[in-house]
């Protein structure tokens, strides 16, 4: 399967040798992922991977619950029986303060990713950080006063920042090697659907309830999701990556074997991921305790792969996507739609397309790899971010443009979700090692609601010509540091981050000369991207 390295392939059909094989020459960024693909070609299909689609599915609605507390709020803020409830005008100093709680819960939960990920394991932490939202929606959605409220959107995000941490890890740690971008990518991805889903779910609420469960009932829907978690986590299998590293080998090669090797042990995928992941546990065997975070900064190559995350963190949220979240009610009213029903309908339909750009955008993740796809993805926005600065400017003197800055507004969103969107939270775990992958990806959450708490109150929708300029910096940044980390296997990274130029040495290819049953007859070196 010519795509399935996660690399442009180029095949071609040539004789070799008296006996007249067929060959074809593979140009891959893994010599040894690329061998054990061809020689074990994967079926979509087969029984093996649709189990693991199960798997990925309940990994996914871990991200759900970020995407719609995220169109909550947004929506049940603009709620007359919300305002009534606890004496809002959906503005204001304290509705700032109800809004960002959630991201310092969150930040809140920093010091705990670790210990449970590391210590407890991937699905008991995802297991733990349900449990506690759950807690916390049940107190935000029974609250009639403001104070328990705010403490159940505390504990809310406490929780989901936990499970959070643990979700981008088990999905990419279980992903098929083959097919990593597409089934870890999709983890972001299902941010939107939590968007959608409480987008919708407002709508209808505030359409046809008028007392206090119109913003209620969402916030009960909302607990649905971690619920689903919940009851099916501790059925799926533990991360072999996690077992490895406490001394549970058997185990892993068992789950590398039903999820990737069609019940084989001995298939070339299986039995590559498992040498790798075990040699590399065998070089670092020295403890790494839960409270312990120099294992991130302690080397060259460890502070590369951290500035890999803090970046992943920054660019997700400051590439202008916030100006446009955060004010895009504001600009459909100066459109003229002041219709509150209407704007939670348009606010509903928005996500929709930014979710098939995504989906669409994750598939592409393994054919067009990683920087492309950040560096097409951002000069799309930045394009549409004109457009939309411009169209902006020129409102007050002409106010049919207004509709031109909406259609901005849905291109722009399209643009970055097909780039970004799939990558955000993807690419920060593959550049994280095995060791520092729980800790490096709670980090990665620290600095995510960071960002968000200064675009809550650092932000002004006059300020939007900024984001032109800082999104070409962005672009920059990206070509020149940021490293591709398609189509080799997590372990292989490593070798990236500690060559002398980490970007130059990750657009490196090898050719392969692959027979039709799969047999490597030939290596060397290929273009360089």
């Amino acid at each position: 399967m010519a795509h399935a390295t996660g690399n442009d392939l180029k095949q071609m059909d040539s004789v070799t040798d008296e006996k007249f094989h067929e060959t074809r020459e593979i140009n891959a960024a893994s010599a040894a992922l690329g061998a054990a693909v061809a020689q074990q070609k994967p079926k979509l299909l087969s029984p093996s991977m649709l189990r693991l689609y199960v798997i990925m599915a309940v990994g996914y609605l871990v991200s759900t619950m970020n995407g719609f507390d995220s169109s909550l709020m947004g929506a049940i803020n603009a709620m007359k029986p919300y305002q009534e409830t606890f004496g809002l005008d959906g503005a204001g100093s304290t509705t700032g303060i109800i809004f960002i709680i959630y991201q310092i819960g969150q930040i809140a939960s920093f010091p705990f990713c670790g210990l449970f990920a590391d210590g407890l394991g991937r699905r008991w932490c995802i297991f733990i950080g349900c449990f506690i939202v759950l807690v916390g929606t049940a107190i935000q959605g029974s609250a009639n006063h403001l104070g328990q409220f705010i403490g159940g959107r505390f504990i809310l995000g406490f929780g989901a920042s936990i499970a959070s941490a643990a979700g981008p890890a088990y999905i990419v740690e279980l992903a098929h090697p083959a097919y990593r971008g597409t089934m870890a990518g999709m983890y972001n991805n299902f941010w939107w659907v939590g968007n959608i889903l409480a987008g919708w779910t407002t709508y209808g609420t505030n359409l046809h309830i008028n007392t206090s469960w119109a913003w209620r009932t969402p916030t009960l829907v909302q607990a649905g999701i971690p619920a689903v978690v919940l009851v099916c986590i501790m059925f799926l299998p533990e991360s072999p990556r996690w077992l490895i590293h406490h001394d549970r080998s058997e185990e892993a090669l068992a789950i590398f074997a039903r999820y990737h090797g069609e019940g084989d042990p001995n298939s070339p995928l299986v039995q590559l991921q498992y040498r790798e992941i075990v040699e590399e546990y065998q070089e670092s065997k020295d403890p790494n305790p839960w409270w312990d975070f120099r294992e991130l900064v302690n080397t060259r190559a460890a502070r590369y792969r951290l500035a890999m995350v803090v970046g992943m963190s920054f660019f997700g949220q400051w590439s202008g996507n916030n100006v446009v979240s955060y004010f895009l009610p504001e600009m459909i009213e100066a459109a003229g739609i002041t219709n509150t029903n209407t704007q939670l309908l348009i606010n509903a339909i928005n996500p929709i397309f930014s979710l098939i750009a995504a989906v669409y955008g994750a598939t592409c993740l393994d054919k067009l790899g990683r920087r492309p796809m950040m560096l097409w993805g951002l000069a799309g926005s930045c394009v549409f971010y004109i457009l939309l600065t411009a169209f902006t400017a020129q409102t007050a003197y002409h106010p049919n443009l207004s509709y031109g800055t909406i259609v901005s507004i849905y291109l722009f969103g399209i643009c970055f979700a097909w780039g970004f969107t799939p990558l955000q939270t993807l690419y920060a775990v593959e550049c994280l090692g095995n060791r520092t992958r729980a800790k490096g990806s709670g980090l990665n959450f620290l600095f995510l609601n960071v960002a968000i708490i200064v675009n809550t109150y650092g932000i002004s929708v006059g300020i939007k010509i900024v984001y032109i300029g800082w999104i070409v910096v962005e672009m920059v940044l990206i070509y020149f540091f940021f490293v591709e980390t398609a189509g080799k296997t997590l372990e292989e990274l490593s070798e990236i981050f500690e060559a002398p130029n980490p970007r130059k040495f990750s657009t490196r290819k090898v050719k392969l000369e692959v027979t039709r049953t799969g047999e490597v007859v030939g290596i060397s070196d290929a273009h360089q991207a």
